[in-house]
């Protein structure tokens, strides 16, 4: 269980991708969904947020408590200016211990980042609400809402697989350092992935997939006992597996 603590954390959001603009008065910014999604599990934080992605420069590493990595339309392998600076910043908060927590391509490029591997999944597209199996008890075996079709397809050799799904066998990492990092969007809301799939299904996502996401948007998803697990990893700076 988690225990607030009365330390202050000063936390920064690292936006890695950007809504579509048609969407973001409706549903804010990653780095807004995710302050709404685990701050009630971090009352005494505090968030920044910097934007890589659109041209911003990464802090020193050493300026925040820790670090939260958003998601992003784009793939970690494009191996982009802004993300191989990334990569560097990551490999220092790692020789910081420095806690990190990645969601989605945040998953994918720490797990690059580490000396594992992101892959165009041969499984194609996961989108909706999909049930994650845990091996740790940890976290309870629960339905999460995911929105991908690039993989870790290489764990990183200082990295624990603590879940997954039948479609994503390597989706929740932990680390022998603190960090923690899922492929799943535990800031999503249903609301939020009906609206992408609105936008894309049919599209960029197969008529067949959105429409098997389309009816498992009415499974209810609970992502508080992420923002829980997460915030123990920012209190404790040490990376929660037991």
């Amino acid at each position: 269980m988690s225990v607030q603590s009365d330390k202050p954390l000063r936390l920064c959001i690292i936006e890695n991708g950007l809504v579509p603009d048609d969407l973001r008065e409706r549903f804010g910014s990653y780095p807004q969904m995710i302050e709404r999604w685990i701050a009630p599990a971090l009352p005494e934080a505090s968030f920044a947020c910097v934007s890589p992605v659109s041209g911003e420069a990464l802090p020193d590493p050493r300026e925040y408590d820790g670090y939260l990595l958003s998601g992003s339309r784009h793939s970690s392998y494009e191996n982009s200016e802004w993300m191989q600076d990334l990569v560097a910043f990551l490999q220092r908060l790692r020789d910081l211990r420095k806690p990190v927590f990645g969601i989605c391509f945040g998953h994918q490029i720490m797990a690059d980042a580490f000396a594992g591997q992101t892959t165009r999944a041969e499984q194609g597209w996961g989108v909706g609400a999909e049930k994650y199996r845990y091996g740790s008890p940890v976290l309870q075996d629960a339905p999460v809402f995911i929105f991908h079709q690039d993989q870790v397809t290489s764990v990183p050799p200082q990295a624990e697989v603590l879940g997954g799904s039948p479609h994503c066998p390597n989706g929740v990492l932990a680390y022998q350092f603190p960090a923690l990092s899922v492929q799943y969007h535990p800031e999503f809301s249903a609301a939020y992935v009906q609206a992408l799939l609105d936008r894309y299904g049919g599209r960029m996502i197969p008529g067949d997939v959105a429409a098997q996401a389309n009816q498992s948007l009415d499974t209810p998803v609970d992502s508080s006992p992420i923002a829980r697990w997460a915030a123990q990893l920012f209190r404790s700076g040490e990376t929660p597996t037991h």
